[in-house]
């Protein structure tokens, strides 16, 4: 066998394999339930490198260094919005994942007929490329109608995934009082409640914030209150604020996994501003994420 063909394809596949493992991981954040799929990618890329080592392949830095930067460079494609994150970019990252995962179980076809490595390992790792195939087909195909159906925006987005130290409940039962507000929501200056009774759909908030140096105004309201999550959106009359949160179960017994979206629709001139806002968002994004960590308990 030709050792010097054979390094050079499986060091190409390699680079491959850093690029689909970095794409995985971030579909991953956005999609939570998606996380073992990222993971059984990453177990894939480490089989290969076993492979190499069992035959003497010596691995070579530059061409993950390149996959990994081919992953970054694809972030930069324009898919119908300036700021924030486009709802194509669902479908598109999955395509592109779809793809790759079709090269992968090309290279495990191709070692099989070589006769040269364990059969029964390349037959496992070709199994589990067409299971991962057929996932990412499934969820794109789910994804599509909703990215081609979905409203023109023009506002911001700020997305974060994390995980605390609290259950689910206890995380739902906590979030869905937006008054506490004051104590997770770094710009928050306060936050009270204008109606009465129990917390349910259709509650509201009077929340005083303060944001590029100066207060706003805004009377949030509850729209969304189920086990699964919860949605508050703010109004008044320069923009229209949504704050999208989805709690799932964490790796561990007693954790909650949450995925946090902000998004901000303004009105009229303070449109000009969305820039600018983008850039307070996302480090408002950032001090929201340790807060809530810090409240609801971070994961020893």
């Amino acid at each position: 066998m030709n050792t010097e063909l054979l390094g050079i394809y499986l060091n190409d596949h390699l680079a491959g394999a850093m690029a689909g493992t970095e794409l995985a991981r971030r579909i991953g954040r956005t999609h939570p339930e998606l996380r073992v799929l990222a993971d059984d990618i990453e177990a894939d890329r480490k089989e290969l490198l076993d492979l190499m080592r069992e035959t003497g392949v010596e691995s070579r830095p530059h061409k993950e260094a390149l996959g990994w930067l081919t992953e970054k460079a694809g972030r930069l494609k324009f898919n119908g919005r300036v700021l924030g994150r486009s709802p194509l970019s669902d479908v598109l990252e999955l395509e592109t994942l779809r793809v790759g995962i079709e090269g992968k179980t090309s290279l495990w076809r191709t070692l099989r007929q070589l006769g040269s490595f364990d059969d029964t390992r390349l037959e496992r790792l070709e199994h589990r490329a067409v299971s991962q195939a057929e996932l990412v087909d499934q969820y794109r195909l789910h994804l599509a109608p909703r990215a081609f159906n979905s409203p023109h925006v023009s506002g911001v987005d700020v997305e974060r995934t994390f995980t605390v130290a609290s259950t689910p409940e206890g995380v739902v039962e906590y979030l869905r009082d937006f008054s506490r507000a004051e104590q997770w929501d770094p710009g928050t200056v306060s936050c009270t409640r204008l109606d009465d009774g129990p917390v349910e759909v259709g509650s509201r908030w009077r929340n005083v914030s303060q944001f590029l140096g100066r207060k706003t105004e805004l009377v949030y309201e509850l729209t969304r209150d189920d086990p699964h999550g919860l949605q508050f959106v703010g109004r008044n009359d320069t923009a229209t604020s949504t704050d999208d949160i989805s709690i799932s179960a964490g790796d561990a017994p007693g954790t909650a996994r949450i995925a946090y979206r902000a998004h901000v629709e303004f009105n009229g001139l303070a449109r000009f501003g969305a820039p600018v806002a983008k850039l307070a968002l996302e480090k408002l994004g950032n001090d929201t994420e340790k807060n809530l960590v810090r409240v609801l308990g971070p994961v020893r």
